[in-house]
């Protein structure tokens, strides 16, 4: 089992939750392998940024990395060529960094490998969690997913919060989910790790690039809905303002699809082309 956060050195919630189990799990207490690496970008981690300050990459698209390139593509070779080979399952945890913010859920990818599609929905399932995503696209194979696909491992992320802060109850839901999903591995027993009971997962996708919705124009965002909300496809998500001329009309954003708003803009000034929410629909 490999556990890593910190790819983004803005996303928190998995850097502190996996500290926290570094600090209170003994060797004795681990059947098997278990890797965890909270700030697997310390550099960004100790930056507070997306991309490492030593070279501007950002690490999750950079695989396979190259063992004699910028610091950063030689962290992405080392779990590439290293760690990804000697696991099974890698639990990757992010959140929406500085820019966005998210409910809190733990995600995948839909893979060309259905055995290990088959694999991922259980896992998602052990977590316990209130929202489980899967994503039905990104084929993007410089990003972490590839990584373990290339690898022929189950990759498991997530969105535990965002806005450049700590969201609490997606560090709580990361901590006791990740013990729950190490206890159903047979990693962990039951006992270990005291955690509440887990709740029923409500399952989510998102369909295709439609979902994400990005500024048409530079402004200041305003929402109309909060996250969580359910819209259909050309409600107004909110509106895009132009501070600087207040003769100007203010730029309707609208939903693509029917779903669930997963995720909003967090700065409120955006440029065209930001990604203001996402969108999310139920898995049949």
């Amino acid at each position: 089992m490999l556990l890593t956060g910190g790819v983004h050195g803005d996303e928190y919630e998995g850097q502190i939750a996996l500290g926290r189990l570094c600090r209170g799990i003994e060797p004795s207490m681990v059947r098997g392998r278990l890797i965890l690496v909270p700030s697997i970008n310390l550099p960004a981690a100790l930056a507070s940024t997306r991309t490492s300050p030593l070279d501007g990459q950002n690490l999750n698209r950079i695989f396979p990395g190259d063992a004699d390139g910028t610091p950063s593509e030689q962290i992405a070779y080392f779990v590439e060529n290293v760690l990804a080979p000697i696991s099974d399952v890698w639990f990757d945890f992010h959140s929406g960094g500085s820019s966005l913010n998210y409910l809190p859920l733990v995600a995948t990818h839909l893979f060309r490998d259905e055995a290990i599609n088959r694999k991922a929905g259980p896992i998602l399932d052990s977590f316990g969690v209130p929202l489980a995503l899967v994503w039905n696209f990104f084929d993007e194979p410089r990003m972490g997913k590839s990584c373990a696909e290339r690898n022929g491992i189950v990759y498991v992320a997530s969105e535990f919060g965002g806005g450049g802060s700590v969201n609490l109850d997606g560090l709580r839901l990361c901590y006791e989910g990740t013990v729950r999903a190490l206890v159903s591995f047979g990693v962990l027993d039951a006992d270990a790790i005291p955690v509440s009971p887990p709740t029923t997962t409500r399952k989510l996708i998102v369909r295709h690039r439609d979902d994400n919705i990005y500024a048409s124009s530079t402004g200041v965002f305003e929402p109309r809905v909060a996250l969580g909300a359910e819209v259909r496809s050309g409600d107004p998500l909110g509106d895009i303002l132009a501070l600087d001329d207040l003769s100007a009309k203010p730029s309707t954003q609208l939903a693509l699809n029917d779903g669930i708003v997963v995720c909003l803009r967090h700065p409120a000034l955006v440029e065209r082309g930001d990604c203001i929410a996402q969108l999310a629909g139920d898995i049949q």
